[in-house]
């Protein structure tokens, strides 16, 4: 779900894979500052070269000089489009690759000797990361001992104000219902067919009860949702960590009974097998959607485009919704680390010390603060005591998307944000993410009707987050899993129209128990085993190290 954090322990984390080539250019070798005094930075600016995937980034921001005023380290960026990510391969060959490389599968370059170990350069130079870290240190370190990526740790200890559950449902349906308690799949369909039956139609176009965005947020994420478990992708992992395989799992069958039901009532989008991202927010920015399972940033586009033709009434409530009132949420998850872009110095960079200083500098709430809040006075200002957005910033960041690039405030060192609803030791929050900026974005509409519920933000609606050691999908997949995994995939998206489209209770338990059968002969129980054993092993390393 767009989800990706870093590399851990002896299982390496699984992203996107963004490098690029550069030469490095460090500059004096004047006298490097101490541990920790990275405020001190070296007299003469060192350049490093660093790959990055947005091509819009420059280093010649209010930000990026101020942090080299601090650190004495200047970045230059090594854009790389996500179509040439196939030169990766080729810089590593060559030997031609920047001073740091960021990206999430760092296997081939260490493997190939191009990353050099940080430990060592860590424990002289980056007290900070050590500190901050915590418990968690220890998941920087690869099978072999050694450290050779540096990314962020989520330091959040409550829900941050942007995150909102998934299903959606129309503001002026829950207003026209009353604004009722829309907790379970059974109170959501009541709700839908009330105001389906008396308003088959918007705009001379045919109303769409509910729909979906694809196979995944339409067949799969859902179930797993109002089951109220973590987001493992195709599968769950029970209290004995063994891994099974959600497309056959009783909670799948339930929910493919809601749409079954929907089907049968007239009120499934007749395009539901079809649609994808784009589709799908293009229907609902024609206001049509009642309700659907849409991600906020599946969301975001279409529910703007909604509040520029004047029907705001036409946004979506971001409820959490189960299979009953007897289900425990425990899908607000968070684990270690945030990051999806590893920083990774390799054997080209030049007193890599002074890179490690750079980082250990962003681990401190000074650079934390510079990082994700920009400049005092500039970006935000002490309101009370706390920090608050400037008005002045914001609208420019409305005016003009590439603002924040311009600024600074939006850059590769991001990253190693502690994360939305962190706190820093002055007991303010870290990023700018916070329940008063969130609530104060809101039109009035979302407003009233967040109030009608006794929330705030959307945000209100989930459960205090769990740690937990990783996502399923984040580990690297044992090598005979992809060959089973897209057998069981094609049998899935083959079968399950059957079971959805099905026209009596006989019909669906026949569709669903053959597809059950077709999966189990594609190899569900091998698969399933696979990562069952990773799993097992990335926990017990997990626990070992953790505690």
């Amino acid at each position: 779900m767009k989800k990706g954090l870093a590399v851990t322990m002896s299982v390496v984390l699984v992203s996107s894979v963004l490098a690029a080539c550069g030469k490095n250019e460090e500059g004096s070798t004047s006298p490097q500052p101490s541990a920790g005094s990275q405020a001190n930075a070296a007299k003469e600016t060192a350049k490093y070269t660093i790959s990055t995937s947005d091509p819009k980034l420059k280093w010649d921001t209010p930000i990026g000089k101020l942090l080299t005023e601090k650190t004495g380290v200047q970045f230059e960026y090594v854009p790389v489009l996500p179509s040439d990510q196939q030169k990766y391969d080729i810089w590593l060959a060559s030997g031609d690759y920047p001073d740091v490389v960021t990206y999430g599968r760092a296997e081939k370059y260490r493997d190939g000797g191009a990353l050099i170990p940080l430990e060592t350069l860590i424990d002289k130079y980056g007290p900070n990361i050590k500190k901050k870290f915590g418990k968690f240190y220890d998941l920087l370190r690869d099978k072999d001992g050694h450290i050779y990526t540096l990314y962020n740790v989520n330091l959040a200890q409550e829900t941050p104000a942007n995150v909102q559950s998934s299903f959606a449902v129309q503001y002026d349906v829950l207003k026209e219902a009353g604004y009722p308690e829309v907790k379970t799949l059974d109170q959501l369909f009541d709700v839908l067919k009330a105001y389906y039956d008396k308003h088959p139609t918007v705009d001379g176009q045919e109303v769409v009860a509910f729909s979906g965005a694809g196979p995944d947020l339409t067949f799969n994420n859902p179930a797993i949702n109002a089951a109220g478990l973590p987001d493992h992708g195709r599968f769950y992992i029970d209290a004995s960590n063994n891994v099974h395989l959600a497309l056959t799992a009783d909670f799948t069958k339930d929910y493919y009974k809601f749409l079954n039901k929907l089907q049968n009532a007239g009120m499934l989008d007749k395009e539901i097998f079809s649609l994808n991202y784009e589709t799908m927010g293009a229907k609902i920015a024609q206001g049509r959607v009642l309700a659907g399972y849409v991600p906020q940033w599946v969301l975001t586009s279409p529910e703007q485009s909604l509040v520029a033709a004047g029907k705001a009434s036409k946004q979506y409530a971001k409820l959490s919704v189960y299979f009953n009132d007897k289900v425990a949420d425990h899908s607000n998850t968070v684990v270690a680390s945030g990051s999806n872009n590893n920083w990774g110095i390799t054997k080209n960079a030049k007193n890599p010390e002074r890179i490690i200083q750079f980082i250990d500098f962003l681990f401190t709430d000074e650079g934390q603060k510079l990082i994700n809040w920009g400049i005092e006075g500039q970006h935000y200002d002490l309101v009370d005591g706390k920090r608050v957005r400037k008005q002045e910033y914001i609208d420019k960041v409305k005016a003009d998307p590439d603002y924040a690039v311009k600024e600074g405030t939006s850059g590769i060192y991001t990253r190693f944000s502690f994360g939305d609803g962190a706190k820093l030791d002055d007991g303010d929050y870290a990023t700018p993410t916070t329940t008063a900026f969130i609530q104060k974005n809101y039109d009035q509409p979302t407003k009233d009707i967040l109030a009608k519920y006794g929330k705030k933000v959307w945000a209100d609606f989930l459960p205090k987050p769990e740690y937990i050691p990783a996502y399923l999908w984040q580990l690297n997949a044992p090598e005979e899993v992809n060959a089973i995994f897209k057998k069981i995939e094609g049998i899935w998206v083959k079968e399950t129209p059957k079971v959805i489209l099905a026209k009596s209770p006989e019909e669906f338990e026949k569709a669903w128990s053959s597809l059950v059968a077709e999966i189990d002969k594609g190899g569900q129980k091998k698969l399933e085993q696979l990562w069952t054993d990773t799993w097992k092993t990335y926990v017990d390393s997990y626990n070992k190290t953790v505690k």
